[in-house]
């Protein structure tokens, strides 16, 4: 009978000391695929303290935007732009006033420990060139705008690969099939690379990466505590030191509430 009461009061205590997580919380969660690595970074602090298990699922912008527009079941949506979220909340698709920017992205070039000038490399470049698709990857987009701010995207087409986001276009250079392109500074950040320049930021349009709550959300109180911490001034300053801008104080505020 003793031995019985005092493994019932061992087995009272472990399940006291766990993580209480009795409707087997879990986020499903569409990220941009350049914010992936950072997303992976600062996700198990948030698990452990939510107890809540998030399931990634990566791939372009306007890809991951096509998905939920068609009623995919994700609980958050982060975009590496703005115009899909704001696309989707025009379409009655976000939850509340849940659109907010929690990330600013940052343009890097991928060199070959160039000696020479960003906008002499590229001008001189003879090889082929990767980039996201401009049409779907925000920082593709954003590639297109600098070579057209360097008068570059007519005379380089026949030389300029595109990826399908920018991980692909990160895998392709890191193959070393391609030795020039655009991708996210972030991405060069997490492998520990600086074989890169940051485009100077006249050059192309802020990335300023926002993220919603989808209608279908079905757990939209915990999408919301995972919005708030990519938002805190602590992982703020983590996505910083990952290679992100700094994002202003005012726009951590919510404009109007969550909505939830």
């Amino acid at each position: 009978m003793v031995r019985r009461l005092s493994l019932l009061l061992s087995a009272l205590l472990v399940a006291i000391a766990l993580p209480v997580n009795a409707d087997n919380c879990t986020l499903r969660v569409a990220v941009a695929a350049s914010f992936r690595p950072a997303l992976e970074e600062v996700l198990p602090e948030f698990e452990r303290r939510h107890a809540c298990v998030v399931q990634i699922s990566s791939g372009s912008s306007g890809v991951l935007y096509q998905q939920i527009a068609h009623r995919a079941p994700f609980d958050l949506f982060l975009s590496a732009d703005r115009e899909r979220p704001e696309l989707l909340e025009k379409q009655g698709g976000a939850l509340g006033n849940s659109r907010q920017t929690y990330a600013l992205g940052l343009l890097a070039l991928w060199h070959p420990k160039s000696e020479s000038h960003i906008e002499q490399l590229l001008q001189t470049w003879p090889d082929k060139i990767v980039l996201a698709d401009p049409k779907v990857a925000p920082f593709g987009s954003a590639a297109r705008q600098a070579l057209q701010s360097l008068d570059l995207w007519k005379k380089k087409q026949t030389q300029l690969a595109r990826a399908h986001n920018a991980g692909q276009a990160y895998l392709m250079l890191d193959s070393g099939n391609v030795q020039l392109g655009f991708v996210a500074a972030s991405q060069m950040q997490a492998a520990g690379r600086d074989n890169y320049w940051l485009l100077p930021q006249h050059l192309y349009k802020p990335i300023e990466q926002q993220l919603l709550i989808p209608t279908q959300s079905r757990r939209p109180k915990e999408a919301q505590s995972l919005a708030d911490y990519l938002r805190s001034a602590e992982v703020q300053a983590q996505l910083h030191h990952l290679g992100y801008g700094v994002l202003p104080i005012q726009d951590r505020s919510r404009d109007g509430g969550s909505g939830l």
